[in-house]
């Protein structure tokens, strides 16, 4: 009985001689502290970004219309939880245009 015992104790027990002596003899061991490699960044330079103002044409620009082949998406994607200024800046026109889909439904 203390056979078995002694022989799952040393099953169990942890061998810290193997272990030491692989480190040692490993060649990493020789590297006490590896240093980080760190990339040398060049000094950013500030960018000046200047002020363009859109050039005013003489014609109004007129918002682009929607499709009439549109108007069933538009009119799901508002049932399924959409409000209609998102649906407006989905299609990229003003939000009255879109609320005159839905009223015409």
């Amino acid at each position: 009985m203390t056979r078995a015992r002694q022989a799952a104790e040393a099953l169990f027990t942890p061998k810290r001689q193997i272990t030491e002596q692989l480190v040692s003899d490993s060649p990493l061991a020789d590297q006490s502290a590896r240093k980080p490699r760190v990339l040398a960044t060049s000094p950013t330079a500030l960018i000046h970004h200047e002020e363009v103002e859109a050039p005013v044409s003489s014609q109004q620009q007129t918002a682009p219309e929607v499709p009439r082949s549109q108007f069933a998406r538009i009119q799901a994607l508002v049932k399924y939880g959409m409000k209609p200024p998102q649906v407006a800046e989905v299609y990229g026109v003003a939000i009255g245009a879109i609320e005159a889909i839905l009223r015409k439904a």
